[in-house]
Parts: C-alpha cells; structure tokens; sequence
C-alpha cells in the first residue's frame, strides 16, 4: 500500500497508512478549566490512570520518566500503573453536504463528546489552527498531527471522496483522542475552547484573542523536578533517536499488512455472498419447468442440499463481514494509533533540533567583550568626557544580556526536562496495544468457532460421507 506522505510544520502525516480512530470504551472525562484559559499542573496529570485503577496520588511521583520501565528509561519493574486503560474518545461525525459559497465550499465536523452530551460544528481549518497553536505553546510535548487536507492519486486530487473523508473523520478523532488523553494538554483552555464553544471559532479568537506564549515562559521547574533527570540524559535520547526511524518503518508495514487482512477478510464476505445467491439461483433454475420436465427423483434431495449450504454459507459470510468490520475499528485503528506514537515522537525530537536551539553562547561571548570595553573604560586616564554614558551603556547591556542568558539556561533545562516527561508518556501509551491484542486474540477465538460451528452444522445436515 502505497504512503502518501504531507509534511506539516514538524510534523509528518500519512493517508495510506492508518489515519483512524479506537473504537474503545469510555473512561472518566476531566472537566476543563474556563473557555481561554490554561491550567498548568506542577506534575504530570495521571488522574486518568488514578481513577481506573485506584492508584490514587501516591502513583503521581513514580510515573515520571525516571520511573518508567525499560532499558531506555531506566525505570523500576513492576509499576502497576504503567499500563493505561482504554481511552475515552472525541467522535465526529460530517454534517450534511458541503457549506459555503461556490468558490468557497468546505465540510462542516461535529465535535460529539458523548459523555457530556454536547456538540460543536468545526471546519479542518479550525483543527489545524488548534495545532499549530498547540505547537507554539507545547513545542517540546508529544503533539498529534492531522490528516492531509488533500492527496494526490494518479494525477487527481482527493478531498470529497467517500473514503479519504472517512479516513479524515478517523485521523481527526484520533487526534483528539490524543490531546484529550495528554496528561498536560488535556487542561488548556484552547482545547476546552475548541471542544465547548457554540460560536464559530473563527469568530471567536478574533473577539478573544489567545495568548500563545511558549510553555517555558510561563512554568518554572522546582529542583525537585530537574532532580528526576538521568545523568545520562542525553546518551539515551540518542540512542532513542536511532530507534525511532526503523520503528516507524516496522509499524507502518505492521500497520498496512493487517488492514490488508482485515480487508481481504471483508472482500471475502462479499465473495460468499456472491456464492450463496449463485447456489440460489442454480436451485431456482432447476425448479422453474416444474413437473414438465424430466429430472430424478434424487435431485431433489441435491437441490435441497445446494440450498442448505447456501444459507450456510451466506451465514458464514456475515460472519467474515462482521469479524472484518470489527477488525478494522478495533485492533487495525489501535495499531495505527500505536504507530503514530512514534511518529509523533520523532517529530517531538524535530521539533527539539529546531526549536531549542538557543545562543547562550554568542551572547556569553558578547558579555565578556562589554565587560572588557568597560573595564578599559574604568581604568583609562584621563577618563573620557562620555565616560558616565558609556559605562551606563556598557552595564546596562551586560545586565541585559545576563538576563538574558539566565532565562535560555532555564529554557535549556526546561526543553530536556519536558522531552524526558514527553518520552516517559509516549512509552506509557505502548501499554494500549496490550489491550487491543488481548482483544485481537478473543476475537479471532470466537471468528473460528462461530465458523466451526457454521460448517459443523451444515456437515451434520448434510450427512455422513459415504466413499
């Protein structure tokens, strides 16, 4: 299956590749904060994982990255909270035909929190300036991206097809899902605003407009929180980084290998169906002469095998079509989702080489050579007739840049301290896939004894074989 790759600003999304949704139940929904406003918690918010299986707050401080398990992250055994429940979902659904004027026309989503019972109509572009403004305020968190506007399929462009619209509906879920579920992102006030507010969205930032200042600016990090830091950070974000290319490649061929099967399984439903009504129509043939033409008595014990087995074998069709159905929007969609983690932190790692660059350096450099200058100027005899203002000068410039300075070191240790908090929580949301192959497995259990049974049944009607 081919990937249809569209960069975004630090982000990477496939169409091919698994833009879909869990179809998981439902867990308990944190209120948010008021419209436009962000809540910004000193720790990372596990009350999702509290609340499912009771760790309550003491499972708080050892769910920080140090505490994560694995070779990469260094973390202790046996942490029962690792594994997360199954997360609740936003679902959308297209409203209607397409809005607009003729040059102008786009789809209309309704956002659907069914917990809450509310519903808020969004066009893609308010989705995509809800990620970009996300990017700028938590350039350093683990961000979803969305599914491609458009895509290019021999020479012509998809936008309204049935199925890249189906695909879009299932990528934006899962995006939401993925913001909804972040232990930080979940409380802001642009997601709240997003997911709550009537008024059209566009409308709505122009009256209110929202501040977008970087994450770092706004929280300070405690030396407890810089304590949780490895000494060897940097050694294994490196080698986390070699690995996550060829996971992201293994993923996308695990990806599109099992929606091949759950799609052959599909058309293999159709095929039986095809079978049943040519059994049908075989049996109708014979009957239509009637009494007028000759045939053996024994052909009508045949004709009412051949219709015996038709009705077998439309049952076992349903069968292959539901297990496919359900195939597809659970451990296809959950396998896609697991891939887009780590997608989604390969972009995070993007975003780091990008984004956290500073020039802590260049400005040191500067602060020594103004403390020089001022330096000479002190010691010069006789002083200069400008020798007040230029010292004033010189000091306030050094002052600034130190300043300066002081507030990139902060970002610096903010940025790895935020990348370690953001890998912990990518790792932990892997524990999901146990879940989906847990049900994977029971559904194909009970796929083949429903199939055995359909046979059986039908071997049983029919007779033992006389050779």
């Amino acid at each position: 299956m081919a990937s249809y790759e569209r960069p975004r600003t630090y982000s990477y999304s496939s169409y091919s590749n698994g833009w879909g949704t869990q179809d998981t139940p439902p867990l308990s929904t944190t209120v948010p904060p008021p419209l436009g406003q962000t809540s910004s918690p000193s720790q990372l918010d596990y009350s999702v994982i509290d609340a499912a299986d009771g760790a309550g707050a003491s499972g708080v401080e050892s769910n920080g990255p140090s505490g994560l398990g694995g070779n990469i992250l260094g973390g202790r055994e046996g942490d029962e909270a690792w594994q997360l429940p199954a997360q609740s979902r936003v679902q959308l659904a297209l409203k209607g035909d397409m809005e607009g004027s003729l040059f102008a026309k786009h789809h209309v989503w309704l956002v659907i929190q069914p917990e809450r019972g509310t519903s808020v109509e969004r066009r893609y572009s308010d989705f995509v300036y809800l990620l970009d403004a996300l990017t700028k305020r938590y350039p350093f968190r683990l961000l979803p991206s969305l599914p491609p506007k458009r895509i290019q399929l021999q020479g012509r462009y998809l936008a309204a097809d049935d199925l890249f619209l189906e695909r879009r509906r299932k990528g934006l879920e899962r995006a939401l899902t993925a913001l909804t579920s972040h232990p930080v992102i979940k409380h802001d006030g642009l997601l709240a605003t997003f997911l709550n507010e009537q008024t059209d969205l566009t409308l709505y930032r122009k009256a209110h407009p929202f501040d977008l200042s970087e994450e770092s600016h706004t929280r300070t990090l405690s030396p407890s929180d810089l304590s949780k830091l490895p000494t060897d950070l940097d050694s294994r974000l490196a080698l986390l980084r070699q690995r996550i290319t060829p996971l992201v490649e293994h993923w996308t061929r695990i990806t599109t290998t099992l929606d091949r099967l759950a799609h052959r399984r599909l058309n293999q439903s159709k095929e039986y169906e095809a079978f049943r009504e040519s059994l049908e129509a075989a049996v109708r043939v014979e009957r239509e002469q009637g009494s007028e033409a000759y045939k053996p008595r024994e052909v009508e014990q045949t004709e009412r095998e051949v219709l015996a087995t038709a009705r077998v074998v439309g049952e076992v069709g349903e069968t292959e079509g539901a297990s496919a159905r359900r195939k597809l929007e659970t451990v296809v969609e959950e396998v896609k989702r697991h891939r887009e983690i780590y997608v989604n932190l390969r972009d995070l790692f993007t975003r780091q080489t990008t984004l956290g660059i500073d020039n802590v350096d260049k400005l040191r450099k500067r602060v020594e050579t103004n403390a020089s200058k001022l330096s000479i100027l002190r010691t010069a005899t006789p002083r200069p007739l400008t020798f007040d203002a230029d010292a004033e000068r010189l000091t306030s410039l050094i002052d600034s840049d130190q300043r300066s300075i002081d507030q990139l070191l902060r970002r610096r240790d903010f940025v790895r301290w935020c990348v370690w908090e953001e890998v912990g929580w990518a790792f932990r949301c892997t524990s999901l896939l146990s879940l989906a192959l847990k049900g994977y497995a029971a559904d194909e259990t009970a796929y083949a004894k429903r199939l055995a049974e359909q046979w059986g049944a039908l071997a049983e009607a029919l007779g033992p074989t006389q050779l």
